[in-house]
């Protein structure tokens, strides 16, 4: 090796060294060290100007850190910073480091995109990033933070059960920072075994130079990993500095976007932010979403992606998904971004006959009656083949008939096919098939509804919280009759819902036809309420209920109290459920159940379940001149009552079968006295031995 080779070598260990020194005194030490080895080469011009270069550079370290240490002597550390400094040269020196993750939401259906990464001190109560960015900074460490946040979230990342989920991690990047090379080399392998797993997430700066981010952006670029800018919309934010850096996701910063709902000057500007985002086939993520409101504006502006509290918190645990409410909620804003894109509106005139491939080939999405008159009639014409993806709109006071003749509306999930205004008073007939997909019919509180037709209508429900014909989980439904021939069949397979009725309750009247109802999901009631009183009359029908989940409940209300009627009709309710009641509540007040004439078949399977009445609560029972067959499987299975409360019973001229497998060894906790039999027929079998009596 020549002289010239290794006075070069020298040189670039030399710059190596003193890149990375910390402290006056090191910086010192390393200038004594080499500037002697060093003198032998100094020949030799290019040696000469790269001693320069050298020099430059040990005095501008050591001016840093003498104006460290002037800072430091002028403005002395409190007791409490020196423990917080204290604690912080710790965590560096052992790399005590934890993260929490938080997730990052789809705003399109709620799903979780991905996860960032948050660096916290472990087992150190009050040290914060704010603290451990503060102290390393001073002394000079902020290269090891870097390196650390890589290297440990990298190797949690790679670990075999991939706690991620399949989705990427944002990990926070400091680009002026420099490690050392050989741990560069060790992060940037880690990288590239992770190619679409990993985004790195940097906050702009303009005193970046345009040839330091051509750098950065070639390094990620050959590894294939995204980049997302960081807090845009302070600072140095500008759409010309966002051009410099190209990035694959920008993160717009929470003081945009707080009280953004009542700023109209906000919205302009975060608006422009996501369609330039756009424009540019960028994902604009909103970041700092803390409540209802900021949620729905930011999906209402567009953006793509959502993270802050209001959707998750960071933790140390990694969740799999968002709560299904909040779920729900993203994808009801985001259908209102939908149909603000969209929606193309008809308005029917009165009296008109309506022909839904006509509406659909002109590009209409929805249908609106009652506009301009309060009575009428219009007939709505299709085929049950075709989706028309068209529904139904009916203004507020509109009084008269709509006849659906072979139609397919459609809607998205969560959202009714067909919404009826505010006091309106609608008859629905019914002629031919007619198909709901997604959603069902909605009837408000103060709003009447009666079917009548010898037709059919068949409503099958998306998987978000739903209702067939009434009203959401939150609110109350209007009256409903039904007086049609046909059949009315509702499937519902999701979180949780009500097949007729609505989550506060309201009053039911089944006059005639055939229904068949089936759900599954959490929380489930085929007619009537999930939380609050419901009235159900059913007066000559033919029912069909079948209902599976945690809490399942044929008749009657979950939370709420029961008044429910049956006469000259035919019921079968079928349950598999955790919980479970045929005709009545779980833990409302009270139950009343009435039936007069009927054929009925209940089976059940659940942990706990009663056939008749209230699990939790008092309830009223009369049977009369009815075939009555139960069948149920379970520890606390009973055939009449509940498992607390008082029951009283009345039975006149009745055929009861009652079949029961439990480990209460009884089919019912009502005492002798509140029991009253009339006539009739009765055969109990309790846990395979023939009783004489309940």
């Amino acid at each position: 090796m020549t002289d010239y080779t290794k006075g070069i070598a020298l040189l670039k260990e030399y710059i190596n060294h003193a890149e990375y020194a910390s402290g006056s005194d090191k910086l010192d030490e390393l200038e004594r060290k080499y500037s002697g080895k060093l003198k032998k080469y100094c020949g030799e011009s290019e040696l000469d100007e790269l001693l320069g270069m050298i020099s430059k550079l040990m005095h501008r370290l050591v001016n840093q850190q003498e104006s460290f240490h002037g800072l430091t002597a002028a403005k002395e550390l409190t007791e409490h910073e020196k423990e917080e400094n204290r604690l912080v040269m710790k965590l560096l020196d052992k790399n005590l480091f934890t993260y929490h993750f938080q997730p990052i939401i789809r705003a399109d259906n709620g799903e979780i995109f991905a996860y960032e990464a948050l660096m916290r001190a472990k087992d150190m109560d009050g040290i914060s990033p704010y603290h451990i960015l503060k102290y390393a900074e001073m002394t000079g460490r902020l290269a090891e933070v870097e390196q650390y946040t890589f290297l440990n979230v990298l190797k949690l990342a790679a670990q075999g059960d991939d706690p991620f989920n399949g989705k990427p991690v944002f990990i926070n990047s400091m680009p002026d920072i420099h490690i050392r090379p050989e741990k560069n080399a060790e992060i940037e392998k880690m990288l590239s075994e992770r190619v679409s797993r990993v985004v790195i997430e940097m906050v702009e700066s303009s005193e970046y130079k345009d040839s330091d981010l051509d750098v950065i952006k070639a390094k990620y670029s050959a590894l294939g990993i995204p980049i997302a800018i960081d807090d845009y919309g302070t600072g140095y934010s500008n759409i010309s500095n966002l051009l410099r850096y190209t990035p694959n996701f920008v993160k717009i910063d929470r003081s945009l976007l707080s009280g953004i709902e009542n700023n109209p000057n906000k919205k302009h500007f975060v608006r422009e932010i996501i369609d330039f985002c756009h424009e540019n086939k960028i994902m604009a993520l909103a970041e700092g979403v803390e409540n209802s409101e900021e949620l729905r504006c930011v999906i209402l502006l567009g953006a793509d992606l959502i993270q802050g509290f209001y959707t998750a918190r960071p933790s140390a645990e990694i969740i799999a998904e968002i709560p299904y409410a909040l779920k729900a909620e993203i994808c009801a804003h985001r259908q209102e971004l939908e149909d603000g894109r969209r929606l193309q509106i008809y308005s029917a005139e009165n009296g008109e006959k309506i022909y839904l491939e006509r509406l659909s080939r002109d590009g209409y999405s929805c249908l609106q009656i009652g506009s301009g008159y309060n009575d009428g009639s219009i007939t709505i014409s299709g085929s049950p083949h075709q989706d028309s993806g068209i529904h139904l709109m009916i203004a507020d006071g509109f009084a008269g008939k709509v006849q659906l003749e072979n139609v397919r509306l459609s809607n998205l999930p969560g959202r009714p096919c067909v919404d009826i205004g505010g006091g309106c008073d609608v008859t629905l007939v019914l002629a031919g098939s007619n198909i709901l997909v997604g959603g069902g019919i909605r009837v408000p509180e103060n709003a009447m509804l009666t079917t009548e037709g010898d037709g059919s209508l068949d409503i099958k429900l998306g998987d978000t919280d739903y209702f067939g014909i009434g009203n959401d989980l939150s609110s109350q439904h209007g009256r409903l009759s039904f007086m049609q021939d046909g059949t009315i069949a509702i499937t519902a397979t999701s979180h949780a819902g009500v097949c007729i009725g609505a989550g506060r309750g309201g009053e039911i009247v089944i006059g005639r036809g055939r229904y068949v109802l089936n759900a599954s999901g959490s929380n489930n009631v085929g007619i009537g309420a999930l939380d609050g009183d419901t009235s159900v009359d059913i007066l000559g029908c033919d029912l069909e209920c079948t209902a599976s989940g945690a809490f399942s409940i044929g008749i009657g209300s979950e939370n709420g109290n029961a008044d429910v009627h049956v006469k000259y009709s035919s019921v079968k309710i079928s349950t598999d459920s955790q919980m479970s009641v045929g005709l009545g509540n779980l833990r409302g007040d009270n139950t009343v159940i009435h039936a007069e004439s009927v054929s009925m078949v209940i089976e059940m399977s659940a942990d706990a379940l009663t056939a008749y009445g209230s699990m939790f609560s008092n309830s009223d029972i009369k049977i009369e001149r009815s075939a009555v067959k139960i069948s149920a499987d379970g520890p606390k299975a009973l055939a009449f009552g509940g498992l607390k409360g008082e029951s009283s019973l009345t039975f006149t001229d009745i055929d009861l079968a009652v079949k029961i497998s439990n480990t209460l060894n009884i089919c019912t906790r009502a005492d002798n006295e509140s029991i009253h039999t009339k006539g009739g027929r009765y055969r109990i079998t309790l846990n395979g031995q023939q009783l004489d009596a309940l």
